[in-house]
């Protein structure tokens, strides 16, 4: 049986947990709408039922009401009349149930006393029935205020939501409570039509998190890909380099031998003068070789001393200025791009001098910015050479053969440029200089 093995178990994760995260915020999402929308229409609809009953408590015949009161039974002519008021308000409100309550003398509770119910209703009240009415409700209510209740479910009158205002007599005095009673059994259907109409909001997060994930993946492969070549071209340049230098140890070790054969040979004749001047020499040698070795960036003391060997092959005098700091703000890939593009170009130009061959160079930190300077003997560039230098494929030496010229100090401008640093170029009396600035954070 073949077992399948995901190269990168991390995109894995990244949809497991965004799948996740969109279950979850969708599930959220809905709930918030549902809980939102419910109680937005709860409210509306306890203002306007709350109206209602006000409306009714201010329209109603009090003092037919009051002769009910004092008598309170239907074979009461006042019990017809207000009845049939109620049964008309109802009408025009629309409400469920419109309805009459006595308050109990315990200020518990309260009965029903007159109410008005749809034609079709199989429920008939009757005068003295309790009405849950929770005492909170009956302070509002003998404080002047109205008040509303939750949805109620009830199995005999349906779902329901009450609302109540007090009803006044002639002289103020609290005598009664208008309930109204408003169906709320559409509102039961809301929670389904949130949700049905919270797909197209589910069908947009989930398409957003899916272009978002695959945005991360498209931005990580970009990444690595640059990386990669990033690191491609370090390791292309560390390579060459090392070669170069291992390159150089051979000849060393080799000029060694050839050094210890002379010595040998000069001490053995006797030539004691000629042996200390010879050695002289060597120590000169060395002591410039070894400033290389106080390069404080790695990078460059490998790029200096191949270079150094080159000029040296060219029979060209390369001097350095110690380069303590190490330039740690710097990529070494870039600071690779620009010292060998411009010492390659010294070597170049220094090479062709029919005066003499010299080549400076000097890397130092002043203040808030790293200057590298490149100093060489040669031709002078002119004014109007000076504006073409870096354009990629401009080049002031002979093309010869297939190699590509004007290139290095194009990579240079680049550069420096991305590190928002500039340079500057001096050439007079058969010396050029580039100094470049970069700026340190």
């Amino acid at each position: 049986m073949a077992t399948i093995h995901y190269k990168n178990p991390r995109v894995l994760i990244i949809l497991l947990i965004s799948g996740i995260l969109f279950f979850v915020m969708t599930c959220i999402s809905i709930a918030a709408s549902y809980y939102n929308t419910i109680q937005a229409v709860r409210l509306s609809v306890a203002n306007q039922s709350m109206k209602a009953a006000t409306s009714v408590a201010g329209n109603l015949d009090v003092a037919t009401y009051q002769a009910f009161l004092a008598h309170p039974v239907k074979e009461n002519a006042a019990y017809e009349r207000i009845k049939k008021q109620l049964e008309d308000m109802r009408d025009q409100l629309g409400v469920l149930h419109l309805y009459t309550l006595r308050v109990d003398d315990d200020n518990q509770g309260a009965k029903v006393m007159i109410g008005a119910f749809p034609p079709d209703s199989k429920v008939e009240s009757t005068i003295g029935d309790p009405c849950h009415v929770y005492p909170e409700q009956i302070v509002s209510i003998m404080n002047g205020q109205t008040y509303y209740s939750a949805i109620i479910h009830d199995p005999l009158f349906g779902v329901y939501m009450s609302a109540g205002a007090p009803l006044h007599d002639s002289n103020g005095k609290v005598i009664g409570i208008i309930g109204v009673d408003t169906d709320m059994e559409q509102v039961d259907g809301i929670g389904s039509e949130v949700v049905r109409r919270s797909i197209p909001i589910f069908i947009f997060q989930g398409i957003f998190v899916i272009v978002l994930v695959l945005v991360i993946l498209g931005l990580q492969c970009w990444y690595r890909r640059e990386l990669r070549k990033a690191i491609g071209e370090t390791e292309e340049t560390y390579q060459d380099e090392l070669r170069s230098v291992i390159s150089s140890m051979r000849s060393i070790r080799h000029d060694f031998v050839n050094h210890m054969q002379v010595l040998y040979g000069l001490i053995e004749c006797g030539y004691f003068d000629k042996a200390r001047d010879y050695v002289q020499s060597l120590m000169k040698e060395t002591k410039l070789l070894d400033l290389t070795v106080r390069i404080g960036n790695p990078a460059l003391m490998v790029l200096f001393h191949t270079k150094w060997e080159q000029a040296k092959s060219r029979k060209i005098v390369m001097q350095f200025a110690e380069c303590p700091d190490t330039f740690e703000q710097i990529p070494s890939i870039d600071l690779i791009k620009i010292l060998s593009n411009l010492i390659d170009n010294a070597i170049d130009a220094a090479a062709v001098s029919s005066g003499e061959k010299r080549i400076s160079i000097a890397c130092r930190k002043e203040k808030k910015k790293y200057v590298f300077e490149v100093e060489n003997t040669g031709q002078e560039i002119l004014p109007e050479q000076r504006e073409q230098l870096f354009v990629n494929g401009y080049s002031t030496k002979e093309s010869t053969g297939d190699a590509q010229r004007g290139t290095g100090l194009y990579i240079v401008n680049d550069v420096v440029h991305k590190h928002k640093g500039t340079i500057e170029i001096e050439s007079n009396q058969g010396v050029t200089r580039f100094t470049v600035h970069l700026p340190v954070k």
